[in-house]
């Protein structure tokens, strides 16, 4: 140990501080015009594209999704060089408009992202290149303008001060869309509206019965999301997370509007089915038709993902079938806990099966291609009703609801043309038919 070295004077402390050399200017620019040229190539291929109309599944795209990938990629590591300068964030602003020209138009999820990373890096390019003096308050006020949107997210729900309508649907809307911070502060005031669970029926064709002929099917349920298995940290903020991705299936039009074509049409569809509605619901409200984009989109790419996720192979999954179900939770009320005790046909437990409000979605194959748009119960609520009278004591096959939902997801293919829904509490259909518990 050198005692008598020389205290570390400040230039020596800079110089330890610096222990990566930054790099030069010329470097940093020279990877970021590769990268810029790359989604240049990608933007001329899409001048290309266009003029001749090509169609989506055309090489050309692929070359351009490729081009555009490697040309961000490298204008990210050019940018993370040196943050510092205002120069790398203006080549990576820049280059990320060139990208939205480059990406397919088919493509348009990612199209809005590279808007978004381009206004981005234009910004922070101004705030690096203005005077340090005025870096704090630019950077005060975008910070009052993030929470500013979310208190007016808040105050939205009705009754909606003009203001905050004004702000909202002309400026904050589109911003707060994007970063998704709508749904936690907008539906949870002033209280939360009933959850959302997906509910999915796998039907496998396994070959025929050799005595009879008829298709054999094996069924598997999926729960989405599920406890305890989506709850991967002590908050179980990951369940959560998932309870608002499935949120997104239940948006779309509530009931049966009056002299719609709807109700003509599908009212007299749904009251031919074997399945009765459900007593206390307002009839034209059992019918919650999604919106368009959740019709054609959401559900399908569920469905296709469910389908490619729990079966082993491509075979499989060709050979099989599910069919979706929204579960709407409903919460019950104080009043259902009153005096309980004095109501022996109470249900006081808020997992019951009847708390619960299934729609049917459809059924779907691997690629999301909907199987019957003409079933009678599209859309349509699938109730879950307590059995009349209850259960009778020493009674060990019937149970004290009646699945519906069970009941239409199986169907005949799987339960036989002659079982009826209160055969389900059977030993022998425990297999098969949905497992409520697995809701708690």
């Amino acid at each position: 140990m050198d005692r008598d070295a020389h205290p570390a004077t400040p230039a020596d402390a800079a110089a330890l501080a610096e222990v990566v050399p930054p790099f030069e200017w010329s470097a940093v620019r020279k990877v970021g015009l590769v990268g810029a040229g790359l989604l240049a190539a990608a933007a001329a291929l899409g001048l290309v594209a266009t003029a001749i109309d090509a169609p989506p599944t055309w090489p050309l795209h692929t070359v351009r999704l490729f081009l555009v990938l490697v040309g961000a990629i490298t204008v990210g590591a050019a940018v993370s060089m040196r943050p510092d300068l205002w120069r790398s964030w203006a080549v990576g602003g820049g280059s990320a408009l060139l990208a939205i020209a480059g990406t397919p138009a088919h493509w348009d999820s990612f199209r809005l992202l590279f808007g978004v990373m381009a206004a981005i890096a234009l910004t922070w390019a101004v705030l690096r290149a203005a005077p340090a003096q005025y870096r704090l308050p630019a950077l005060s006020a975008l910070i009052l303008f993030h929470f500013a949107g979310i208190f007016f997210a808040t105050t939205t729900p009705p009754a909606t001060p003009w203001v905050t309508e004004q702000a909202f649907v002309r400026v904050y809307n589109p911003y707060l869309q994007f970063l998704y911070l709508r749904n936690a502060y907008h539906f949870y005031s002033p209280q939360p509206g009933p959850a959302s669970i997906l509910v999915f029926l796998l039907k496998t064709e396994t070959g025929t019965d050799p005595a009879t002929g008829e298709k054999q099917y094996a069924t598997k349920w999926i729960a989405l999301p599920k406890r305890p298995a989506d709850v991967k940290d002590p908050l179980g903020l990951t369940y959560y997370r998932r309870l608002s991705l499935t949120e997104q299936v239940s948006r779309g039009s509530p009931g049966l509007r009056a002299n719609s074509f709807e109700k003509a049409e599908m009212l007299p569809r749904r009251v031919q089915a074997p399945i009765p509605l459900h007593p206390y619901d307002e009839q034209d409200m059992q019918y919650q038709l999604p919106n368009p984009e959740v019709a054609r989109f959401i559900i399908p790419s569920y469905a296709s993902h469910v389908i490619l996720e729990y079966t082993p192979d491509k075979e499989t999954a060709g050979k099989t079938t599910v069919k979706a179900y929204r579960l709407q939770h409903n919460t019950m009320g104080v009043e259902e806990f009153i005096n309980w005790r004095k109501r022996p046909e109470a249900i006081t437990n808020p997992y019951h099966p009847t708390t619960y409000r299934p729609y049917f979605l459809g059924e779907f194959d691997a690629f999301g291609t909907l199987v019957n748009p003409q079933e009678p119960m599209l859309y349509w609520l699938v109730p879950i009703l307590p059995r009349p009278g209850g259960v009778p004591p020493g009674e060990t096959t019937k149970r004290p609801f009646l699945d519906y939902m069970s009941f239409h997801a199986l169907g005949p293919d799987v339960l036989g043309p002659d079982t009826t829904v209160d055969e389900l509490g059977d030993p022998k259909f425990k297999d098969r038919a949905f497992d409520w518990n697995q809701l708690r």
